[in-house]
């Protein structure tokens, strides 16, 4: 019987040591980053089965994983800075395409950025998707409205946009290129034009008429 205690014992003891081999995932800290690549420190320390611990190497040439769609032309993707959080994944096997059978190891590693914890409140009372970065981000809302905030501005580069609805501005409109458009227009408030106005291809600055039976009244001064 004790023969057969220790034979379970010592296999008992191969397995546990084989499997302290094994990297499945572990979380890490962005060291350096640069073209989609790298390099991690292991945050936790590696344990053995009689209780000794070691860091983990910083681990150099790391694909970064971001969502991506399409064959690749979509997706989503943010700014990664050293001090930044994330999830280590160790692959079942070699990820370069060689022919060696090392498995879980700390060279085929793939990065999941990040953070840990609870997430930053935003204020969103939990009814929205937001894309945010600092005080700016696009939400959407549990009710279908879509949110911009942009305390730097806004631009868009686009030939032509169409809106389809009742478009109204808090603030100065202004323009460069000219304005045109078909339909009628209210304005209430004074408008004021440094150049011309025409209505009908009528001047304003041009325009005469006749003064009652009199003659024709000058330009407008």
């Amino acid at each position: 019987m004790a023969e057969n205690n220790n034979l379970l014992q010592a296999l008992q003891s191969i397995v546990q040591a084989e499997n302290s081999q094994i990297n499945t995932a572990v979380n890490g800290i962005i060291e350096s980053y640069s073209a989609g690549i790298a390099c991690v420190k292991p945050i936790p320390q590696k344990r053995f089965n009689d209780g000794s611990k070691i860091d983990y190497p910083v681990i150099p040439n790391v694909p970064v994983m971001w969502p991506r769609f399409a064959g690749d032309v979509a997706g989503v993707k943010g700014p990664v800075r050293p001090g930044d959080k994330c999830l280590l994944v160790f692959c079942q096997q070699a990820v370069d395409d060689s022919d060696d059978e090392r498995r879980f190891s700390l060279t085929d590693a793939y990065c999941i950025v990040g953070g840990f914890g609870a997430a930053k409140d935003r204020g969103a009372e939990n009814d929205q998707m937001q894309l945010y970065f600092g005080e700016a981000y696009v939400a959407l809302t549990e009710d279908g409205k879509l949110l911009i905030n942009a305390p730097a501005g806004v631009e868009i580069t686009t030939p032509e946009t169409l809106n389809k609805g009742l478009l109204t501005t808090e603030g100065k409109l202004s323009y460069q290129a000219g304005m045109s458009g078909t339909g009628g227009a209210t304005i209430n408030g004074t408008v004021k034009a440094t150049g011309d106005v025409q209505g009908s291809g009528i001047s304003l600055i041009q325009h005469t008429h006749r003064e009652h039976d009199g003659p024709s009244t000058g330009s407008a001064q």
